[in-house]
């Protein structure tokens, strides 16, 4: 499929799914990396960009910089309105109650709350303006469940979840995003100094091509070949070990029939009335 063909397809199916669900306005968070502006692109061309409304949140002391700047300069660029609001205040609550609960480890628990800080207040603008939220995570990141429970991954709509982060390059390519975007590490900016691909141990050029094989050519770890061994078991088991972040809460089932996903499987989009 051509770049052409996917981005048509993402703008026809963004277009379609808010029409058959009764919304005209969206929501997004922009960060100054990559997806969130190939997500913004993509959400501005489908619904106008007078439909759309940006949300800056840094984390003073953790957000370079340049990628407020980014973020800003897209938001202009794009034509569409946008507020900032920085997440200190709130992070702060959680590390004060740490310090009082003595947990010495709290680098990760921190970050997350970030992450689920900024989904709180994407959806916070969402409800003041009967919007839907967009999330911004992509193939690569949700396979490898790179994404935070409840934070990132909680959307309503995931634009480019069914491309692989190498593809997101390519439409951001094809879509004019500004170069100093496109060239940028990607990194989630919740600890200072990590990088995406620093955490997952390769480049997301090599993810890509590993994940491929694995998900969509169906291959287990012993066939993959012509990369390091090691690699492709933590990559693979990365997958096994975060599908619990790909499903919604799982009900015990003690019913007849109860609402777990294989059961109960209903469409969003629908406008039965039986």
């Amino acid at each position: 499929m051509s770049t052409k063909e996917i981005h048509d397809g993402l703008l026809l199916g963004i277009m379609d799914y808010f029409r058959k669900n009764g919304f005209k306005k969206a929501v997004i968070g922009l960060s100054g990396g990559l997806d969130s502006s190939v997500a913004a692109f993509l959400i501005a061309n489908a619904l106008g960009k007078e439909n759309v409304t940006a949300i800056l949140m840094p984390d003073i002391g953790t957000t370079s910089p340049e990628s407020m700047k980014n973020a800003g300069m897209l938001a202009k660029k794009l034509g569409i309105s946008s507020h900032s609001v920085e997440i200190n205040n709130f992070v702060r609550f959680f590390e004060n109650l740490s310090k009082r609960m003595n947990h010495k480890s709290k680098l990760y628990p921190i970050s997350n709350v970030k992450a689920r800080t900024r989904m709180m207040v994407l959806y916070y603008f969402a409800n003041l303006e009967n919007a839907l939220v967009i999330g911004t995570s992509d193939k690569s990141e949700i396979a490898l469940g790179y994404t935070t429970k409840h934070g990132d991954n909680a959307a309503d709509i995931l634009v480019i979840g069914d491309l692989w982060k190498t593809e997101v390059i390519e439409l951001g390519r094809f879509l004019g995003v500004p170069e100093s975007i496109l060239k940028k590490k990607p990194s989630a900016e919740l600890i200072k100094g990590v990088t995406a691909e620093k955490e997952l141990g390769a480049s997301y050029q090599v993810l890509d091509r590993i994940l491929k094989m694995h998900i969509e050519d169906g291959l287990s770890s012993d066939q993959i070949n012509g990369f390091d061994k090691r690699l492709v078991r933590n990559v693979i088991d990365r997958v096994r070990l975060n599908e619990h972040k790909r499903r919604s809460a799982m009900p015990i089932r003690i019913s007849e029939r109860s609402f777990h996903g294989m059961e109960w499987r209903m469409p969003v989009t629908n406008r039965f009335k039986g």
